[in-house]
Parts: structure tokens; sequence; C-alpha cells
């Protein structure tokens, strides 16, 4: 019994020192941020008429709200209904159907445009952006060249990309 009682003993003591060599006393901080969304509202006109000399179209960006410093709501050209996303409109013309295309002038003053023999894309590229409630411009021209008919409707549409993005 007797060897029992020393064994139990024996045994409770190496784990009671195992215990206090294993365990440590580090200590570990810790921090939290919470950070909310970025929430707007960016309104762009469903259509626009334009002529000749072309037309300047408001964008409006209201209730900004949680955007981080260094950020900005950018608008960009997402694509068109024209094939490749060319910056075309087409009238309903019996024969030859005919088509004009059209630029954008950017808030900046760059022009924005299409043109399959050099290569350029409009697909991307920035119109307007926001840091704060407002309203921006753009410009946007029909380019009269080639082949046009006076007094047809030309129609088209455009889909604008909407998204938070570093502000460079």
């Amino acid at each position: 019994m007797f060897k029992k009682v020393l064994t139990t003993v024996m045994c409770c003591a190496v784990l009671l020192s195992a215990a206090s060599i294993s365990f440590s006393a580090d200590e570990q901080s810790i921090s939290c941020t919470l950070t909310a969304e970025p929430t707007y509202t960016v309104t762009i006109p469903a259509s626009v008429t334009m002529g000749n000399e072309g037309t300047t179209v408001d964008v409006v960006a209201e209730d900004i709200e949680n955007l981080p410093e260094g950020k900005k709501i950018s608008v960009t050209i997402a694509g068109t209904d024209a094939y490749n996303d060319q910056m075309v409109l087409e009238c309903d013309t019996t024969s030859p159907r005919t088509s004009i295309r059209y630029q954008i002038i950017n808030e900046k003053g760059e022009t924005i445009e299409t043109n399959a023999s050099t290569g350029a894309v409009g697909v991307g590229k920035e119109v307007v952006s926001f840091t704060e409630d407002g309203t921006k411009q753009y410009q946007i021209l029909p380019v009269i060249a080639g082949r046009y008919e006076y007094g047809v409707e030309y129609k088209g549409s455009i889909t604008f990309g909407i998204a938070v993005t570093d502000n460079a």
C-alpha cells in the first residue's frame, strides 16, 4: 500500500513539475479596427439625346459614406450593344444599314472612342469619378464622317461600371 501511495505521489510530482515547465507567461496584444463598407448612390441618365454638336451629360453622386482615404468612386465604360463594344449608333435604313461613331469627352478632357482600324477601345476607361457628393459632367459627341444620313434616328446603348478604386 505504501508503494502505491508513494508511486501516486511521485506521479503527481512529475506531472506538476512538467506542467509548470510547459506553460509560458508570454503576453499577446490584440487589437481590432472595424470598418464600414462604402455606400453611395450614382445616378446616370437612362437616355441621352444629342444633335450634330453632341450634348453634355450630368452624373450625380449622393449619400457617399465610409469612403476610405485614398479611394474614389469610379464610373467607367463597361460595354456597348455594338459588336466588340464599339461606340457606334445605328439607324434602321433599309439598305444599306448605316452607323455613326460617337466619342465621350471625360471630366478630365480626354477623348474616349473606339476605332476598329486603330484598335482604340473604350471599355474600362474612366468617364467621371467622385470622392464626395456632387455632380460631374461628360460630353458625348457624334463623329460625323464616312457614310451617314441626315434626318434619321441613330440608336445604341452603353453600359457603365461603377466601383470603388484607388484614387491615383
